[in-house]
C-alpha cells in the first residue's frame, strides 16, 4: 500500500468516525480513528470495488470473522452484539489491531467479494407512508412490489410489520396487522408537525420480487452471518429484530432474482401483470451505485415509464434519490449530500408523464422521519 492510498483511508476513516458513527456508535467511531491513525491496519479494504471501499464493509468483515472462523478472539469481548461488554480504550485497539493484522488475507477476501447489506426491517416504517401514498394515488391497481438491493427481503414484507408512530406532540399510532413477536414492531420518531397520514393506508400487495448482486437465503445460517455482521456492535435490538424478520420470511411468497439493478430490472418488471401496478423502490442500496450506472438506472426507468404506469419510491441520501430526478424535482427538496439525512421520494409515471415529490427526510435506519408531502 503507497502512501497516496494511506492517506486516502485515513481520510475515509476520519469522516466516518467524525460524521457516521459518532452518535451512533461508539466502537466503530472509536475503532475509525485508530484506523485514521494507522491506516495500514485498513488494507484489506482496497480489495474491495470502488463503490463498495467504506469502512462499514471493513467492519462487516471484521465482524463476520469473529462468527465464523475466530469465535473465540479476544476482539469479541468488546462487542456488545457478540456479548462482549469491555470498555473502549487501549485494550479494544490491541485486539482489534492482532484480529486484522493476523487474518489480513481472510479480510481482503472478504472485502473483495462481499458488500455491505444491512437489511434493517425498521426502515419499513420510513417507506410504509410511501406505498401508503401509492395506494392513494391508484386506489383500483394493487401492487406489485420490486426491491432493488433486497439482501434477504426483509423490506419486501413491509405491509406486514405493525409501523408505530411517536409524535413530539405526545400523538401515537399503530398501522399495519396486530400481533406477532413485539421485535417485529417497527417504531419510528416523528419529527416536525405533519402527520406521515398515508401510513394508516393499507395497500394491496400481490406480488413480491427482489433483486440483489448476491440476494440472501434466509434459511441459510452462514449467508445471514453475513447479514448480523453488519449491524453496528453496540446495535443489539436490531440483531433482534433481524433474527425476528427471518424467522417469518417462510410465510411470503417472494421471488428473488441474482443481477445488476439496471441490468435485470426491465426482465423483471416484464413479469408484471398488466393489471398490477408495479412498484419499484430501493433503501440505502443506489448509494453504493456510481454515477455511470444510477445515469443507467434512471434510463431504465424512465424507458419503462413511458410505455406503462409506474411508481418508483427511493429512501436514499439526495444524491442517490431525488437528485437523479432534478429536472423534475421541487425546489424545496431538503438538504443534498448529507449522508446521515435520507429523503423519502415517490417518482411516477402516469400516461407517460413523470412526477417527483419528495415525501419526507428520513434517519439512516428508520429511528426518525419528517413529513414532508403537501395534501
Amino acid at each position: 500500500m503507497n502512501t497516496v492510498e494511506q492517506a486516502r483511508l485515513a481520510r475515509l476513516f476520519q469522516h466516518f468516525a467524525r460524521h457516521e458513527f459518532h452518535g451512533h456508535s461508539p466502537r466503530y467511531e472509536f475503532l475509525s480513528e485508530v484506523v485514521a491513525d494507522r491506516p495500514e491496519l485498513a488494507a484489506p479494504l482496497l480489495a474491495a470495488g470502488p463503490g463498495q471501499r467504506r469502512p462499514i464493509l471493513f467492519f462487516a468483515a471484521v465482524q463476520y470473522l469473529l462468527r465464523t472462523t475466530a469465535p473465540g478472539h479476544p476482539l469479541a469481548e468488546y462487542l456488545p452484539g457478540l456479548g462482549g461488554y469491555g470498555a473502549i480504550g487501549p485494550g479494544l485497539a490491541t485486539a482489534f489491531a492482532d484480529l486484522v493484522q493476523t487474518r489480513r488475507d481472510e479480510l481482503a477476501q472478504l472485502c473483495a467479494t462481499r458488500s455491505t447489506q444491512t437489511n434493517e426491517a425498521n426502515r419499513a416504517a420510513l417507506l410504509r407512508p410511501g406505498f401508503g401514498r401509492v395506494a392513494e394515488l391508484w386506489p383500483e391497481r394493487p401492487l406489485h412490489l420490486v426491491e432493488l438491493g433486497a439482501s434477504a427481503g426483509l423490506l419486501l414484507r413491509t405491509d406486514r410489520y405493525p409501523c408505530r408512530y411517536l409524535g413530539s406532540d405526545g400523538r401515537t399510532a399503530t398501522y399495519g396487522p396486530a400481533g406477532g413477536p413485539p421485535a417485529l414492531t417497527m417504531t419510528c420518531e416523528v419529527r416536525g408537525t405533519a402527520w406521515p397520514e398515508p401510513a394508516a393506508v393499507d395497500p394491496l400487495v400481490v406480488a413480491r420480487t427482489g433483486i440483489d448482486l448476491a440476494p440472501i437465503d434466509a434459511s441459510d445460517s452462514r449467508a445471514t452471518d453475513w447479514l448480523r455482521a453488519c449491524v453496528w456492535p453496540e446495535q443489539t435490538d436490531r440483531l433482534d429484530r433481524l433474527d425476528a424478520a427471518l424467522a417469518e420470511m417462510g410465510r411470503d411468497d417472494l421471488r428473488m432474482v441474482a443481477g445488476d439493478m439496471a441490468e435485470t430490472l426491465p426482465l423483471v418488471l416484464s413479469t408484471v401483470a398488466d393489471d398490477a401496478l408495479p412498484c419499484v423502490f430501493a433503501s440505502n442500496a443506489v448509494t453504493y451505485l456510481g454515477q455511470p450506472d444510477r445515469r443507467r438506472l434512471v434510463a431504465v426507468l424512465a424507458e419503462v415509464g413511458a410505455r406503462r404506469d409506474l411508481t418508483v419510491l427511493l429512501n436514499e441520501a439526495s444524491e442517490a434519490g431525488a437528485e437523479l430526478f432534478q429536472d423534475h424535482r421541487p425546489a424545496a427538496a431538503g438538504p443534498a449530500g448529507v449522508l446521515s439525512v435520507g429523503l423519502l421520494t415517490l417518482v411516477t409515471w402516469r400516461s407517460g408523464r413523470i412526477s417527483v415529490d419528495v415525501l419526507a427526510r428520513t434517519g439512516p435506519h428508520g429511528q426518525w422521519l419528517e413529513w414532508l408531502a403537501r395534501p
